[in-house]
C-alpha cells in the first residue's frame, strides 16, 4: 500500500468518525449514565459489528479484484460518488440528535456490549459504506489482503479513539450535541470536506491511471 493512499484514508476516516452520529450519541449517553468504564462495552460492541461488516465487504471486493480489474475500477468510481453523496447529505440533512430521557438502571458490561453491537449491526448501509470506501485506497496491482487488513485496523483504531474521547468528555459534550445549530454547522463543514476528499481522490486516480 502506498503511504500517500494510507494518509488519505486516515484523513477521510478522521472526518467521518468525528462527526456526531448514532454511535457517538449512544456512547455519550451511556457514559453519562453508567460511566466511561462500562461504556467501553458499548464501544467494543460497535467495533465488533464494524469488524464483521468490514470482513463481509472485503470478501466481496476480493472476488471482484481477482475476477475483473475493470469492474474494480467501476466500484472505485462509485466509491468516489458515494463519498460526494455522503457529503451532500451532511450539508442538506438536518441533525437528529436528541438524547432520550430514560430512568437510569444498572446495566452489565455484556448488556452494553450487546446494545452497541446490535445498533451497529442493524445498519445494513455499513457494508455498503465499507465496500464503497475501501476500494478508493487500494492499489489493485498489490496484494489485496494486506492492504484491506491495514485499512480495517486503521478504521477500527481511529473509530475507537473517537468514541472513547466522546465518552470521556460526555458531560461537556452533551450541551453541544443537543444544540442543533452547532451540529448542523459542523455537518456542513464535514460535508464540504467529504466532497473535497472525493474530488481529490478521483483526481489522484486519474494520475495513477
Amino acid at each position: 500500500m502506498y503511504p500517500a493512499l494510507w494518509i488519505s484514508f486516515v484523513g477521510t476516516v478522521l472526518i467521518l468518525v468525528w462527526t456526531p452520529g448514532p454511535s457517538v450519541l449512544l456512547a455519550t449517553a451511556n457514559s453519562m449514565k453508567y460511566g466511561v468504564r462500562k461504556t467501553t462495552g458499548t464501544i467494543l460492541g460497535d467495533l465488533s459489528a464494524n469488524l464483521i461488516q468490514i470482513i463481509l465487504a472485503s470478501a466481496g471486493l476480493a472476488t471482484i479484484v481477482i475476477s475483473s480489474g475493470e469492474l474494480f475500477q467501476v466500484i472505485k468510481w462509485l466509491g468516489v460518488l458515494y463519498l460526494i453523496y455522503m457529503g451532500l447529505r451532511k450539508i442538506i440533512s438536518p441533525p437528529d440528535i436528541k438524547f432520550k430521557n430514560e430512568t437510569v438502571k444498572s446495566r452489565s458490561f455484556l448488556n452494553l456490549f450487546t446494545e452497541g453491537f446490535l445498533m451497529s449491526a442493524a445498519n445494513p448501509k455499513a457494508i455498503v459504506f465499507f465496500a464503497a470506501l475501501f476500494p478508493l485506497f487500494i492499489n489493485e496491482n498489490a496484494p489485496f489482503l494486506p492492504q484491506v487488513t491495514i485499512l480495517g485496523i486503521t478504521f477500527l483504531v481511529l473509530d475507537g479513539i473517537s468514541l472513547l474521547t466522546y465518552a470521556y468528555f460526555a458531560t461537556r459534550l452533551k450541551a453541544y450535541l443537543e444544540n442543533a445549530r452547532k451540529v448542523h454547522l459542523q455537518n456542513r463543514i464535514v460535508g464540504i470536506l467529504l466532497i473535497l476528499s472525493g474530488i481529490m481522490l478521483s483526481m489522484v486516480k486519474r494520475v495513477n491511471d
